[in-house]
């Protein structure tokens, strides 16, 4: 065994001590700096052109013309096809063999699907919002307790932009297996807004004023007409609810008008919004014996 062994390791060190191997591997060396060098140049120059023609496209009045959620879809995809494409030919130029370049694809393809199985339900989910329209950009959406505006869908996430300026990315396969509220999908949105009132005040004149306040907004339907009416007595207040129906383009408009014009209409009838309160009753007790 050791015999062989020792035989193996002179062959070894024979190879490597030999001119002829040396030079075919110092050219072998130098052939494949050369084709890499080759292959990295025309990767950056063929992702460069690949940018400058898909910016162009971008801005075409064909590509415009698409709709603005599927177009940041399509957007994603092309990208990530031109470098999927520039990849394959850089290997090419760098001396794969198509069939060894096909069969090692396949295989790195087979381990990356199982390595990226949550990112193929993402893809799937992305088109299930695109094909039955879910939703699309600059929809105001609720979307696991995210509530803002859709400002891109990609091939694995959606983004919204949340009211108080957040980004946030949700993987499209979490959009698709949870509750999502599209409050622009309908045309007409209704609202709800809770007063409070003391309890002595005359609640016939509220519902008067408030009513009044309604009519004089151009913003409310009447069909299906405003309701007004009690919604709960608490401890120290009684709960009036006033629920409207308006456009949905005007719904933020109409609600901070009517919350601004609450409280001068209750003052001009002398009614309160009262301070949160309670009644203490103090029992008189004669705590010390006088004697002692």
């Amino acid at each position: 065994m050791e015999e062989h062994y020792k035989g193996f390791l002179s062959q070894v060190i024979n190879n490597f001590t030999n001119e002829e191997f040396l030079v075919n591997l110092t050219n072998s060396f130098i052939i494949f700096i050369f084709r890499f060098a080759i292959a990295l140049i025309f990767f950056m120059i063929g992702r460069k052109i690949f940018k400058n023609f898909l910016s162009r496209y971008y801005q075409t009045h064909a590509f415009k013309a698409i709709d603005s959620s599927f177009r940041t879809f399509l957007s994603s995809i092309i990208d990530t096809g031109s470098i999927v494409i520039l990849l394959i030919i850089s290997l090419l130029i760098m001396g794969f063999q198509h069939t060894s370049l096909i069969a090692f694809l396949g295989s790195i393809g087979i381990g990356v699907g199982l390595a990226l199985k949550d990112n193929l339900s993402n893809f799937v989910g992305g088109l299930i919002i695109l094909i039955f329209k879910t939703y699309s950009v600059d929809d105001e959406v609720e979307v696991i307790g995210n509530y803002g505006l859709i400002s891109s869908i990609d091939v694995f996430s959606t983004t919204i932009t949340t009211f108080s300026g957040d980004i946030v990315t949700i993987p499209n396969g979490n959009v698709i297996n949870n509750q999502v509220i599209n409050y622009s999908k309908t045309p007409n949105r209704r609202m709800k807004i809770v007063i409070s009132v003391a309890y002595d005040t005359n609640i016939d004149l509220v519902f008067e004023v408030l009513n009044s306040l309604i009519k004089n907004n151009k913003n409310i339907l009447k069909n299906p007409s405003p309701f007004i009416n009690i919604e709960k007595y608490n401890n120290s207040s009684i709960d009036i609810a006033i629920k409207v129906w308006t456009k949905n383009e005007v719904y933020w408009d109409t609600y901070f008008d009517i919350l601004k014009n609450i409280k001068p209409t209750l003052d001009s009838v002398n009614i309160t919004i009262p301070f949160p309160q309670m009644d203490i009753h103090i029992k008189h007790q004669n705590l010390y014996n006088k004697s002692s």
